[in-house]
C-alpha cells in the first residue's frame, strides 16, 4: 500500500476525479484457484474499486485484460464497491477507442516523465539493471523454474514427476507443486504421461503474467524494408562491438522454423543501455521502415542464446515465452513453432 502519494499518483487522482484520500495498491492481486494474478495499481475509494493497468502504449491487448480481470474479481467480495477500470499509458493504439467503450473502459494519456516514474510496473528508465526488474513470483507459470518445467513438457513429455524432475534438474517438491498448479488450471494432462492439455489456455496465461511490452524500453523507427534486412545489419554491427544482445519474438522465431514473418518490426534485448544510444544511430524521421524494439530481459537470455548464421536469438523456450507474452500478435506464431515440432496432444 502507498502510504505517502507520489506525484504520479496525484495526477492519476486528479485526472480520474478520485478523492486525495484514496488507499492506493500497486501489484494488487487477484486469486484464481491456486493462481495470483497482478493488475498494475488499485484505488479504493469509499464506494468504489479502481483497477489501473499501465501501458507504453495503450492497445486491445491491454484492454482485454483488465476486462477478463474485472470478470475474474467479479466472483470474489469486493466488499460492496463498484469496479471501475482504467487503462493508463503515453499513448494509444489507432481505433482502440471504440473498443474501450463498446466494453466500459476508461483511457488515460499521462505525460512520458509520469509513466517512466512507475517502475517497476514500466521498464522505460535506462537506470535498471538488467535482469532485476519485473521479477516474477515462483508460483507463477512465467517464473524460469515453471517455465523450463512447461517447456520440457512441451518437447519431451516426460512419463512422470520423477523423470521431469530429473530432466530438469529441478527439485521434486518444486516440480511436483508446479505440475499440480497446471492441472488444476487445466493446462496439462496426465493420463498417458505429462503432456500439454490446452495450448491456447497456456499461452494466454503467460500473456497475463509476462507481457512482453513490460520489458520494452524504446522503439526506433529505421530506413530498412523488411525486418530481416534490420536484424542481418545489426546483429552485424553488434557483433563487431562485442555487445551482448539476443533477437526474440517474431524475430527470432523464424529461426526456429515459423513460417510467419513480420516486417514492420524487430525485437531485440540489448542490456547495456550505452549501446542502445548506439541504435539510434539507425533512427530515421520516416515511418514505413522496420521499427526497431529494444528490450531489457527480466532473466539472463544471453547465457542461453543460440546462433544462426552469426545472428545470436534467444533459446527455443524463451521465444515461446515471449511470443505468448506479445498476446494475440504472437500467439499464432507461438503455437506455430509448437505444432512445427508436433508435441502436443
Amino acid at each position: 500500500m502507498i502510504t505517502e502519494l507520489q506525484p504520479e499518483y496525484q495526477f492519476i487522482l486528479e485526472k480520474l476525479g478520485i478523492a486525495p484520500d484514496a488507499q492506493v495498491e500497486r501489484e494488487y492481486p487477484i486469486r484464481v484457484g491456486d493462481r495470483e494474478l497482478l493488475v498494475d495499481i488499485a484505488v479504493k475509494s469509499r464506494n468504489t474499486l479502481t483497477l489501473i493497468e499501465v501501458k507504453s502504449r495503450i492497445n486491445e491487448d491491454a484492454i482485454y485484460r483488465i476486462y477478463a480481470l474485472s470478470h475474474l474479481i467479479g466472483e470474489q467480495p469486493k466488499e460492496g464497491k463498484r469496479l471501475r477500470l482504467i487503462c493508463v499509458g503515453k499513448s494509444l493504439k489507432y481505433s482502440t477507442q471504440e473498443l474501450a467503450d463498446k466494453l466500459g473502459i476508461e483511457l488515460l494519456i499521462i505525460p512520458p516523465k509520469l509513466y517512466n516514474s512507475f517502475l517497476p510496473i514500466s521498464t522505460t528508465s535506462k537506470e535498471i539493471p538488467p535482469y532485476d526488474h519485473l521479477k516474477p513470483s515462483p508460483s507463477r507459470i512465467t517464473s524460469e523454474k515453471a517455465w523450463k518445467i512447461v517447456c520440457t513438457i512441451l518437447t519431451d513429455k516426460p512419463p512422470n514427476i520423477l523423470a521431469l524432475s530429473r530432466q530438469t534438474g529441478i527439485s521434486y517438491g518444486w516440480t511436483n507443486t508446479t505440475i499440480h498448479k497446471l492441472e488444476n488450471s487445466q493446462i496439462i494432462s496426465r493420463e498417458y504421461g505429462i503432456m500439454i492439455k490446452d495450448i491456447d489456455r497456456l499461452l494466454n496465461a503467460v500473456s497475463w503474467e509476462r507481457p512482453l511490452e513490460s520489458f520494452h524500453v524504446e522503439t526506433i523507427n529505421t530506413g530498412f524494408k523488411t525486418a530481416t534486412d534490420c536484424i542481418n545489419e545489426v546483429a552485424l554491427n553488434l557483433n563487431k562491438r562485442g555487445v551482448d544482445y539476443a533477437f526474440t519474438a517474431h524475430s527470432s522465431a523464424l529461426y526456429y522454423g515459423s513460417s510467419i514473418i513480420r516486417d514492420d518490426f524487430a525485437y531485440v534485448y540489448i542490456p547495456d543501455a550505452l549501446e542502445r544510444s548506439f541504435l539510434r544511430t539507425y533512427s530515421v524521421k520516416e515511418t514505413s521502415g522496420c521499427a526497431l524494439r529494444i528490450y531489457v530481459a527480466d532473466r539472463d537470455v544471453i547465457k542461453s542464446s543460440k546462433t544462426f548464421n552469426g545472428i545470436r536469438v534467444v533459446n527455443y523456450c524463451h521465444n515461446l515465452l515471449d511470443l505468448a507474452g506479445l498476446g494475440i500478435d504472437g500467439r499464432t506464431s507461438a503455437k506455430d513453432l509448437v505444432n512445427k515440432i508436433g508435441r502436443t496432444e
